[in-house]
């Protein structure tokens, strides 16, 4: 049996000099390859100390314990779960006399744990590993009473002699030819060509250990093909995420899940797809384990897509967060996530607007108490409503804090136009499309100037609509120079919805005063109890200078709290509704429920048809009059390819037959363009990493385009991140990333622009 071992070359020279800065430089990575021995053993007591997986001497070889995160804890646990099932395997297959090699063991406490179980009653136990960690490994045993109880006689061997230093391929073809009976288990990183494998890369070399086999044998089959080479007559290979869908009963999947608060999964997808494990043998009483499992394929892609940045752009660095573009058509506004602010990484109070014109971004400071107003939150959806005021709907503080405040944003600008012609019902600018003015009688006034309805010191505009009002009229907030079909939008973003209308509504001055000057519920402008909405001010170099939030009491049959759900706001029958299907709690990992609110009374409804099932991280985006599901991750935590259409009129959900083959994603976006549905990044299982994704709705056509792993100098992690369609074939993407395990954090360098004008090509 055997472990990775750091692959290492020798230099011959006739110079003493040379000799030794040769050995100096092999010190050195020596030196490195054994830290990493020094902190994986501080993980693995963490791992266990939290009860992932049961040894009871892994703090037997640590001077001080520290608790790690809860994705270290997941990486070690399938480590330690694959290697003790292979183990338990091979003892399982030869019970008699047998013997084990243990590679680069550094601090393992397998022996120890396996000796107490009474299962090497016949076994010879050897570790390998740098004299040095040898020596210290040995000075802990020596001094510990218990370990020393499970040792009948320890033998210590040095360096000199020892066949096993070289090459690792050298080593797996020496244990196939030194032993005629033997299984060869390697657990090593693979994929070294994506982002996430590329960040790793990175790290490793930063430490001072690169990874010599990665890119040698960066895929599974090569891997496979590796042992066949060298002489074993069987090699089955697996990832992480086999073996934790295939081989982990279900009722261990639970129990892992029941351990610790945890909602990093596209991190802990990543990690799995980038280890895997190798079980070779040239022995016939070795059962095949890992067998007709077949080996991921690369997807043919038709083409990559460009990616641009802009130079001399105010960066936005988050992840998790939602965007929504402001009715001015240019704002793009991004509420909450987890990214860096002020040089430290943490969750995001401030909000950023971003000029999708410009690609310059600027932060709205936000002065609240965030456990009085839940704006700081993840995995939320921003929903644009008829008033020009933002809704926040769902998400989390943690992910054992849910959101229960539904939120009400509406924002101040420095600067508002003074001559600019307002709609009073809807309150759209003169220039946009706007049947009022069409319907409207002579002597009715439909369009009113700003600075009518303001005076010079208001910094606050905020337009009265009739209440009881119906609008008939379609707005649309993205961005296209083509016209839009009458029956179906041209463009219509998961993060731009249309405005819906609401009825309560003030005009607010430079003081934040209500225009009444009375008592309002849930505001902060002096004239209520002060339990109300709270505003933040100071903008800086932006339109617009401060915010100021409301929480919406609701009626009806209310959703339960939850976080990565899908939602988007559809206009039907004169009334602006918004949907709202699936995500989690810290209960349930995916939801199957639908809602609808009718966002003039704040009525929520519950729609019997559960066809998407269980679902999160899904996207929601409109089609007509039907919302269109698409991807997510169902309870057993599979990322989905299926895609619904859900229909207004008939509260019913349609699976949606697509001709090809779509790869399963979640943690994307999406978009509808004509008569295309734009899937864009996403995290799955697969070794093929999701670019963006064309479904023609009506042919039900399917194709996949692959975007850059990177551009300029910046990797590229699209998940976890929001996109808007500009027009022309252009999608903006605003932030993306994630916790790479024990690697480092990556924030996307954002904005930037995917041209998908090769979607819309010959087909």
């Amino acid at each position: 049996m055997a472990a990775p071992m750091a692959q290492t070359g020798s230099v011959h020279t006739s110079s003493k000099n040379a000799d030794k800065k040769t050995k100096t430089c092999k010190s050195r990575r020596e030196t490195a390859v054994q830290g990493t021995n020094d902190s994986s053993i501080v993980s693995k007591c963490s791992m266990a100390a939290v009860g992932y997986f049961s040894d009871p001497y892994l703090h037997c070889f640590v001077s001080k314990t520290t608790r790690r995160s809860p994705l270290i804890h997941r990486g070690y646990y399938i480590r330690a779960k694959a290697v003790d099932f292979f183990l338990k395997k091979f003892l399982t297959s030869y019970p008699e006399k047998n013997q084990i090699v243990s590679l680069g063991a550094g601090f393992d406490s397998t022996y120890f744990r396996l000796r107490s179980e009474g299962v090497l009653s016949s076994t010879s136990f050897y570790e390998v590993d740098f004299p040095d960690v040898v020596q210290r490994k040995n000075s802990l045993i020596q001094n510990n009473k218990d370990l020393q109880k499970l040792i009948p006689g320890l033998q210590s061997q040095g360096e000199k002699g020892n066949p096993l230093i070289g090459y690792s391929s050298a080593v797996v073809k020496w244990a196939g030819e030194a032993f005629s009976e033997a299984v060869f288990v390697l657990y090593e990183q693979i994929n070294p060509n994506d982002a996430f494998g590329k960040f790793m890369q990175k790290h490793f070399q930063l430490i001072g250990s690169p990874l010599k086999c990665i890119n040698a044998f960066p895929t599974l089959c090569d891997q496979r093909d590796r042992f066949l080479k060298l002489g074993w007559s069987r090699s089955e290979v697996a990832d992480m995420n086999y073996f934790y869908r295939e081989l982990v009963p279900p009722d261990e999947h639970h129990r892992v899940e029941s351990l610790e608060p945890f909602d990093e999964y596209e991190e802990w997808h990543l990690k799995c797809s980038h280890y895997m494990v190798v079980v070779a043998s040239n022995a016939s009483g070795f059962p095949s384990v890992l067998s007709d499992i077949g080996t991921p394929t690369e997807t043919d892609s038709p083409g990559c897509l460009p990616v641009e940045g802009r130079a001399g752009c105010d960066l936005v660095k988050r992840f998790g967060h939602s965007s929504v573009m402001l009715r001015d058509k240019h704002s793009l506004v991004s509420f909450g996530g987890f990214g860096e602010e002020a040089g430290k990484h943490c969750r995001i109070l401030d909000l950023t607007v971003t000029d999708i014109w410009t690609l310059q971004s600027y932060v709205v400071p936000v002065k609240v108490n965030p456990r009085e107003v839940q704006v700081s939150r993840m995995h939320d959806q921003s929903i644009l409503l008829r008033d020009g005021s933002v809704l926040l709907v769902g998400g989390r503080t943690s992910p054992i804090h849910m959101c229960t405040q539904v939120l009400k944003v509406e924002f101040s600008s420095k600067d508002p136009p003074s001559s600019a012609l307002i709609c009073t019902r809807c309150g759209l600018m003169a220039e946009d499309v706007c049947q009022h003015r069409e319907n409207s009688s002579p002597q009715e006034q439909v369009f009113v100037e700003v600075s009518s309805l303001k005076s010079e010191s208001d910094s606050f505009t905020n337009i009265l609509c009739p209440s009881n009002s119906e609008i008939q009229g379609e707005h649309n907030t993205e961005i296209s120079s083509d016209q839009r079909p009458s029956s179906r939008p041209h463009s219509v973003n998961s993060v731009n919805h249309r405005p819906s209308e609401i009825s309560e509504n003030r005009l607010m001055n430079s003081n934040n005063k209500c225009a009444d000057n009375g008592a309002c519920d849930r505001c902060a402008c002096g004239g209520g109890s002060g339990e109300g909405a709270v505003r933040g001010d100071g903008g800086q170099g932006g339109q617009y200078s401060g915010v100021r939030f409301q929480e919406m009491k609701t009626s009806g049959d209310s959703p339960s709290p939850r976080w990565r759900h899908a939602a988007v706001l559809i206009h039907y029958e004169g009334r602006d509704l918004l949907y709202l299907h699936g995500g989690r709690t810290d209960k349930e990992l995916a939801l199957d429920d639908s809602y609808l609110l009718d966002t003039q009374t704040f009525t929520w409804t519950k729609t019997e048809d559960k066809g998407p099932g269980r679902r999160q991280s899904h996207t929601a985006s409109v089609w007509g009059d039907h919302v269109i599901i698409a991807g997510g991750m169902d309870q057993g935590l599979r990322p989905l390819a299926s895609v619904f259409m859900f229909s207004v009129h008939t509260r019913q959900h349609t699976l949606l037959q697509v001709q090809e083959s779509l790869l399963p994603r979640y943690s994307h976006t999406a978009h509808v363009i004509d008569n295309q549905l734009i899937l864009v990044g996403g995290v799955n299982v697969n070794h093929s990493v999701p670019g963006v994704a064309v479904i023609d709705i009506d042919s039900k056509k399917v194709r996949e385009f692959s975007i850059p792993v990177e551009y300029g100098e910046q990797l590229l992690m699209l998940h976890k991140h929001t996109s808007c369609y500009l027009g022309n074939n252009r999608i903006l993407v605003i932030g993306g990333g994630g916790n790479c395990f024990s690697f480092g954090t990556h924030l996307n360098c954002s904005p930037f622009e995917i041209d998908i004008s090769q979607c819309f090509g010959e087909k």
